[in-house]
């Protein structure tokens, strides 16, 4: 298990392509449409100031799927299939490949965090190349908690982890935040035209942590 320190992220739901979807998810996993043909992609970006690897920040790509079911007190809020992982130091790559088992860019990348009184906007950057910006503006703040499952494959193994996100939040639905993919490797795995711009639910996070557990074969 370990702990990771942020100090500000984002977490956006836009819709994708279910055809995309499909073809990125292993097979054991099936995307969650929201309505026929549409499903959902993650977009998110965090800066930790402090971590097992040191201060870092990533850019975390995912596709959402239905999370395991639990019992009625732990039953997670959401499952994720991170398909890549973009960061700005080599050691954090080599801990998200080896240890997570998440799939990353190989290069380092550049992560600006513009905040407003009333919105952040996170702009990424590789090689000079612009790859994402995503803003996601403010709604009533509350401290929680939130269960999640993360999945990945290591080989042909099914691996599955809790992440628990705890810090302040801000979270709505009123479709007022910004999504723009850019053509980058990073991206490839994405037919852009199909990625709506607006997301349907904007995450803020202020001074909070993350606990990733250790994975386990399902």
């Amino acid at each position: 298990m370990t702990t990771s320190y942020f100090t500000t992220g984002v977490s956006a739901l836009c819709e994708m392509s279910t055809a995309d979807a499909q073809r990125i998810l292993p097979s054991h996993l099936q995307p969650i449409e929201v309505r026929p043909q549409r499903s959902i992609l993650n977009v998110s970006a965090f800066h930790f100031r402090d971590s097992p690897v040191g201060a870092h920040a990533e850019l975390i790509l995912s596709v959402v799927v239905p999370p395991l079911t639990g019992n009625w007190t732990t039953f997670p809020k959401a499952g994720f299939f991170p398909f890549l992982s973009a960061t700005t130091s080599a050691v954090s790559r080599r801990d998200r490949e080896k240890r997570l088992r998440i799939p990353t860019y190989p290069h380092d990348i550049d992560l600006e965090f513009v905040e407003w009184s009333d919105r952040l906007t996170v702009k990424i950057r590789s090689e000079d190349r612009p790859v994402v910006e995503v803003t996601v503006t403010q709604h009533e703040w509350s401290s929680n908690t939130h269960l999640l499952h993360s999945f990945m494959m290591d080989g042909e193994r099914r691996l599955k982890a809790d992440v628990q996100i705890t810090g302040r939040y801000t979270v709505h639905e009123q479709e007022r935040g910004r999504i723009a993919l850019h053509r980058h490797p990073i991206t490839s795995a994405l037919t852009l035209d199909e990625v709506s711009p607006y997301p349907f639910r904007e995450h803020w996070l202020k001074e909070g942590y993350e606990v990733f557990h250790p994975a386990q074969s399902i």
